[in-house]
This record gives C-alpha cells, sequence and structure tokens, in this order.
C-alpha cells in the first residue's frame, strides 16, 4: 500500500512538474495546468455523480460534466484576458471586469441549465435533491478547484495578471501543491507510527490526533524550507519568518479541511475511496482532495502576506 502510494505519487509530480515548467517556459502560461485540471474535472465529477447515486439521487451526471468541462475551457480564455494587463490600474480594472463576466456567465449558463433539465424530466418530487446535487458537484468540483488556477495568475502585487505573474503565481501554485501534500504525507507517515488518538473517529477513522498534529509541524517546516534562499519558492521580500509560518499554518489545516470534507462525502455514500483508478490512493477525489480547500485559502492569503 505504501509503495503503491509513494510510486503513484512519484508519477503524478513528474507530470504535474513537466506541465508547470512547460506552461512556465514554453507557452509561459497555465495551459498546460487547466488541462490537467480538464481532465481531473472529468474524473472527479465522474466518481462525484457515483457516490451520489450510491446513496439513491437523483443526478444530471452528463450536463455536470460537460458543463464543468466547459467551465474550465472557459476559465483558461478569461486568465488569458486577466494576464493582458494593461498599462495603467484603469486598463487592469477593465480587464478584470470582461473576465469576471466569462466566469460569472458561464456559472450562471450551467445553473440555469439545470433548472432547465430537471423541468423537462417531470419527476418534480425529486427535482430538489437533483439540482441540489448538480450544483454542489459544480461548486465543490469545479468552483473551489478553479482558485488554485487564478492562483497561477497571481502576480506579486496581489493582482491577477499583475507584475511578474508568471513567475511569481507558478512559486505559489508550488508551495500550495507541495505543504497542503506534504502535510498529508507526515500525517500518514507520523500517524502509522505514532498515532494512538482518534481525531474523527466517527467522519475518518484513519486519522489520528498525533498525526494531524504532525501534519500541521510538517506544514510550517515545509513553508520554512519553501522560503529558503536557495529554493525562494516563498519570496523572503513578501513572506517573512512569522508570515511563511502562518502560510504553513493555513494550509496544512485547510488541506486537513479538504480531506475531512471528501471524507463526509464518502461516509455518507458508505465507501471507503471514491473509486480504484489511482494506485495506494483510491479515486482522483482521493488525491485531490486536500487542493479543493487549500486552493481558496491560498488564493485570498496570499494577497494579504505581501
Amino acid at each position: 500500500m505504501l509503495f503503491q502510494r509513494i510510486l503513484a505519487a512519484t508519477f503524478m509530480i513528474g507530470l504535474l512538474t513537466a506541465a508547470m515548467c512547460a506552461d512556465y517556459y514554453y507557452f509561459e502560461n497555465s495551459f498546460l495546468l487547466h488541462a490537467f485540471c480538464l481532465i481531473g474535472t472529468f474524473f472527479c465529477l465522474r466518481e462525484f455523480w457515483v457516490l451520489c447515486r450510491a446513496r439513491g439521487m437523483q443526478t444530471f451526471s452528463t450536463w455536470g460534466t460537460l458543463s464543468g468541462l466547459a467551465l474550465v475551457a472557459a476559465h483558461f480564455w478569461a486568465l488569458q484576458i486577466w494576464s493582458s494587463t494593461g498599462e495603467n490600474l484603469h486598463d487592469r480594472v477593465a480587464y478584470l471586469n470582461r473576465a469576471d463576466k466569462v466566469i460569472t456567465g458561464a456559472m450562471a449558463v450551467a445553473v440555469m441549465g439545470v433548472f432547465f433539465l430537471t423541468a423537462r424530466r417531470h419527476q418534480y418530487e425529486a427535482s430538489l435533491g437533483g439540482l441540489g446535487i448538480t450544483c454542489l458537484g459544480l461548486i465543490y468540483l469545479w468552483f473551489l478547484p478553479s482558485f488554485l488556477l487564478k492562483l497561477r495568475h497571481l502576480g506579486d502585487d496581489g493582482m491577477l495578471g499583475g507584475t511578474n505573474w508568471n513567475t511569481f503565481g507558478s512559486k505559489m501554485v508550488v508551495a500550495t501543491i507541495v505543504i497542503s501534500k506534504g502535510c498529508d504525507v507526515f500525517a500518514y507517515l507520523i500517524g502509522r507510527k505514532l498515532g494512538k488518538h482518534k481525531a474523527f473517529p466517527d467522519l475518518s477513522p484513519g486519522k489520528t490526533k498525533e498525526g494531524v498534529a504532525a501534519g500541521l509541524i510538517g506544514s510550517v517546516l515545509l513553508a520554512l524550507l519553501l522560503r529558503a534562499p536557495f529554493l525562494n519558492v516563498l519570496p523572503e521580500v513578501q513572506f517573512g519568518l512569522i508570515k511563511a509560518i502562518i502560510f504553513g499554518f493555513c494550509i496544512g489545516i485547510s488541506g486537513i479541511m479538504g480531506d475531512l470534507s471528501e471524507s463526509l462525502l464518502k461516509r455518507s455514500a458508505g465507501v471507503k475511496d471514491a473509486s480504484h483508478v489511482v494506485p495506494g490512493y483510491g479515486g482522483v477525489l482521493d488525491v485531490i482532495d486536500s487542493l479543493v480547500i487549500a486552493g481558496p485559502v491560498a488564493y485570498f492569503l496570499v494577497p494579504l502576506m505581501i
């Protein structure tokens, strides 16, 4: 089990690293990162619909999946608008307004489509559940993860498409992924060896208080390591010692919250893993769960750090 997790993690990290490098040096945008998100959204939504059906819930899975994929594409186009920053603040605001209309408009169309399909199905007693579940899928598996993509375009002035965004945004994505997933690794390894007291016995029986504490400590240590001059992933100009500690702790605890959120869905469906696509982990949902919450937290926290 541990060997499978290490092997799968190494493979995924290698692919993601190659994609991030290609985006940074060749495309100079987030094309491949969005491609990763497109594939991940497809598998995550497919797993989510299965979890919902396990409890007999109505879903509009075809529309929900197509909408999720379309939202990824619309988001990529909007971010290209964001990255085309003008020479002055007025131009930046104009670009942001245009991009915001693309994102919010696409989400509105996706939600309205669910209402239309519900009316056509004529199963009115189940309509409320179908509407709620499909919209939850879009919010949980598209809206929240989309902040990680926005983070990729964040400049060192705290604005989307701001100054030095290609370099600074790449560093913020790397830091968020490393810290949140590093928290998982520390919690898993220490929890297996030293864990004795259950932290969330009903929701996530495998998590221990010792593991959670180790995960948070590991998150802070990773943030400090990423701040070191020889790595400079968290630039010292924006991230002083205290800020780096706060950032590491917040990303670590948000990653744990993301993991618990997915555990809540699985417990509700009565399954251990979302699927068996990824050896050693389970489903794609089991891989990205911590990033679902860590992404939004990082996106709003980084400008505060600046």
